[in-house]
């Protein structure tokens, strides 16, 4: 794709200017012989070659707009107009090779001209700096909670502006990787092997679908020109206890490589990961206290450069990994608990080509998952307020598919009222999804050990579900002048499996008013469809359940009672963007969500941004018991609501990646619907379905402080700190038939304030000119802060209402090898 980069100018001061240009790859190292020409009215003013440092100076007559043309054999021709004044020092200039890559050009820390931009800007994630926070992260969502308004639920899944991680789609280059079953992210992709992370919350390109919530968009890095590799963590964590040696309790070695396999021409890029990971249970007894996750994480990408306008790109994410005593806590001890197997991958090919004086990008993509749950054993389970016994209750085994073709279209830049960036595309997704999922009884007793509930469940039976999902989408960024642009965007898109069809219109401003165009002020809104998972359409064959209540001396009060399994037809609404066919499934869940923001650059080393979002979804999915026509039922409908206010301040401190900081300040509400069905039709079901309550969103977090950044040292010292403070999580109280209880007008029960002060501190040693050892110290909750772990929330529990466990103090040493 090609940019317009338009800098600010300021007034002729009449005197000579010099400056230096800074030619460098993609990989950020210096190009030395790179050709500098600086040019006015097709006339050669000055010209320069750079050195081994990529350097290169030249001296102009005066202040002025001129064109910079900077060239080197087998790398793409930069071509690119700007503002050159007494006040601009260095101008970094980065050339990719021949293919189709896009240039940047940095002018005093600014990249292009923010009415280019997009008038939702995501928040961007540099994958090197967010690796070396305290916590290490091996992949791509493990630093998704940097970003403001991204949480690490309790669970462990993604929770972003408020609502859970399968309201939200991650892509990698462009492609859905989502389960097509559950919409969960799953294990993504190595941390080593990305090159950007971009998030965005209700993002306006009428490119994006499938979500109400936000978009992870990640694109991963290409091998080099040179070969080069590393390998990061190859030392075990050791557990040792009472002095003791006792096994190893996490093990992440990371080996990554790269390089050309035919110079130019072919390029080839790896990172493998596997992963080890004993996570203690605070509350529970060694050794019957700890989950173990173990897994191995490749990616592999290989880049065909086929002429000087097409290349071809092909990748392979594959990882198989095992879960054993998912979910364990203090009430859930070992044999409560199942075990999880999944396997992961997603095959990607990406054909790119000039056409029409434009990029064509044609994508065909194969995403599978193949999960398998198993409970520890074959006795009941006994739910209780102290805690739970016997084995989990279900198992299932289940493979999903989808297959993605896309195509996408960006015409050369259209010159009428303004500038018009267009872009246009269509997307055909097939997905599939089968298996069976079998339960047994649960009982569930009183603090006293008697039954006052049980639930049996039938056998149910095979399922075997598939969806066609086709979208066309146009939208076009339109520069009516230099200080302001419109996305204007519309998706039309179905789902069949849903029978619906929808449409999305949406729209955004960027408006930058001084001539510095330091200052941005950027807003918009839009229609989002979540995409409904297949696991959703697979309820029917869910095994239905038979409810015998007790009195306190055992005898029957109430049933048994037959539960059929319903999914409901949708009830007629006056939302005019979505026709349903008059079946039941008929489901299109949606948010009609605005924001508004201004951004300010203070200074080179200060940008600061203000951000306001609001969201209002509607037709959630939601499962509930009802009396359906002299029927007892579970019904699973699209009655789920909710609504989410952001407040958002961030600044970037600091204009070098060596010395900087980033600090984010997030007030959020977000209420609606608790009892989301994906709670019984995901992986991990919990066997009572709960009755419908209106509440805070399990992810909702009231006030959020982070910071975080890097600092660099003499002598190869590097600090890396990370602080944050917030609200805890909230959480529901229920009662001895595990119902949630509803608290009214009063304030929302929730886990303590959490505050974590980590660092992590490194120092490089140089072993040869092109090799390095690091050494890290990371340290997690160096104040020893109280963090709960678990609260007693059932009302019939004696210590009901307390919280309980924490994760104390940690101190490591990691060794990382670099090249």
């Amino acid at each position: 794709m090609f940019a317009l980069i338009v800098l600010a100018c300021a007034e002729d001061s009449g005197q000579p200017v010099s400056v230096n240009f800074y030619v460098l790859d993609e990989n950020q190292h210096p190009l030395a012989q790179a050709q500098v020409e600086v040019r006015l009215q097709g006339q050669i003013l000055a010209c320069t070659t750079t050195d081994e440092t990529g350097r290169g100076g030249i001296t102009l007559p005066i202040s002025g707009r001129y064109m910079l043309r900077v060239t080197k054999k087998d790398y793409i021709t930069s071509e690119t107009s700007l503002e050159i004044k007494a006040a601009v020092e260095a101008v970094d200039v980065v050339l990719s090779h021949i293919g189709l890559s896009k240039q940047e050009v940095t002018v005093q820390g600014r990249s292009s001209d923010p009415v280019t931009e997009e008038s939702s800007i995501p928040s961007t994630l540099a994958p090197k700096q967010a690796a070396q926070v305290p916590s290490r992260p091996a992949t791509l969502t493990d630093a998704l909670p940097l970003v403001p308004g991204v949480v690490r639920a309790a669970d462990g899944t993604i929770g972003i502006a408020g609502y859970a991680e399968n309201h939200s789609t991650l892509l990698i280059n462009s492609v859905d990787v989502t389960d097509p079953s559950t919409g969960a992210f799953g294990l993504s992709v190595p941390i080593d092997t990305v090159e950007t992370i971009n998030v965005t919350e209700m993002p306006y390109l009428a490119q994006y679908g499938k979500f109400i919530a936000g978009v992870v968009a990640a694109e991963t890095r290409r091998g080099g020109d040179k070969w080069a590799f590393s390998l990061n963590d190859p030392l075990p964590e050791f557990r040792i206890r009472s002095g003791h040696l006792v096994g190893v309790r996490d093990m992440s070695p990371r080996l990554n490589f790269g390089g050309p396999l035919i110079a130019n021409r072919l390029f080839v890029s790896e990172g493998t990961e596997y992963l080890l990971h004993k996570q203690a249970v605070r509350t529970l007894p060694f050794p019957a206290n700890e989950t173990q996750f173990k897994a191995i994480n490749s990616f592999t990408q290989v880049d065909a450069v086929l002429s000087s306008t097409h290349t071809l790109t092909a990748s392979f994410h594959d990882s198989p990994h095992s879960l054993r005593y998912a979910g364990l806590d203090f009430f859930n001890p070992q044999p409560v608990t199942p075990n999880a197997d999944f396997h992961e991958s997603t095959a990607t090919v990406i054909d790119r080509m000039s056409l029409g004086g434009g990029v064509l990008q044609s994508t065909l993509a194969n995403t599978r998952v193949t999960t398998g749950i198993q409970p520890q054993d074959t006795a009941e389970m006994l739910l209780s307020p102290l805690g739970n016994r016997g084995n989990y209750f279900s198992q299932q085994s289940r493979q999903a598919t989808r297959f993605v073709w896309i195509e996408n279209w960006t015409p050369r830049t259209l010159h009428f009222a303004g500038d018009h960036i267009l872009q246009l595309g269509s997307v055909l997704s097939y997905s599939e999804d089968e298996g069976r999922l079998r339960a047994r009884s649960v009982q569930i007793r009183d603090g006293d050990g008697r039954t006052r509930q049980r639930v049996d469940f039938t056998g149910g039976q095979p399922f075997a579900l598939s969806d066609y999902a086709p979208a066309v989408y146009a939208q076009d960024h339109w520069m009516l002048n230099s200080h302001f642009a419109l996305d204007l965007g519309v998706r039309f898109e179905e789902q069949t499996i849903t029978l619906t069809s929808r449409t999305a219109p949406r729209a955004g401003f960027v408006w930058t008013p001084r001539e510095d165009k330091k200052t941005v002020v950027r807003g918009g809104a839009g229609v989002f469809y979540d995409s409904v998972p297949l696991g959703v359409y697979a309820f029917n064959s869910f095994p239905e359940q038979t409810v015998t209540s007790f009195d306190p001396s055992g005898g029957i009060v109430g049933g048994p009672v037959r539960y059929i399994n319903i999914t409901q037809e949708a009830a007629r609404s006056g939302f005019p963007l979505v026709d349903r066919a008059r079946r039941s499934g008929n489901f299109a869940p949606y948010s009609a969500a605005w924001h508004l923001e201004l951004e300010r650059e203070v200074s080179r080393s200060l940008l600061v941004r203000a951000k306001y979002l609001q969201s209002a979804a509607h037709d959630l999915i939601a499962l509930q018991p009802q009396f359906v026509q002299g029927q007892n039922a579970l019904v699973l409908g699209s009655s789920g609501t909710a609504r989410t206010h952001q407040y958002e301040l961030t600044a970037r401190i600091g204009a070098k990646s060596q010395r900087q900081f980033f600090f984010s300040y997030v007030r959020q509400h977000a209420r609606g619907d608790v009892n989301d069905a994906s709670g019984y039709t995901g992986n991990f079901a919990f066997p009572v379905v709960r009755r419908g309550l209106i509440a805070s969103l399990p992810n909702e977090i009231p006030n959020r402080f982070l910071l975080w950044g890097t600092y660099a040292l003499p002598r190869k010292f590097q600090l890396n700190p990370h602080v944050e403070l917030r609200n805890g999580f909230p959480y529901q109280p229920v009662n001895v038939l595990q119902q949630y209880l509803s608290i009214g007008m009063g304030s929302q029960p929730r886990f303590p304030r959490y505050f974590s002060f980590d660092l992590l501190v490194s120092k490089d040693f140089q072993i040869t000119k092109k090799h390095a050892i690091r050494i890290s110290i990371p340290m997690t909750n160096l104040t020893n802060h109280f963090n709960p772990l678990e609260v007693h929330s059932n009302i019939a529990d004696p210590y009901f209402g307390e919280f309980f466990g924490n994760y104390p103090r940690r101190i490591l040493l990691d060794f990382d090898f670099l090249n």
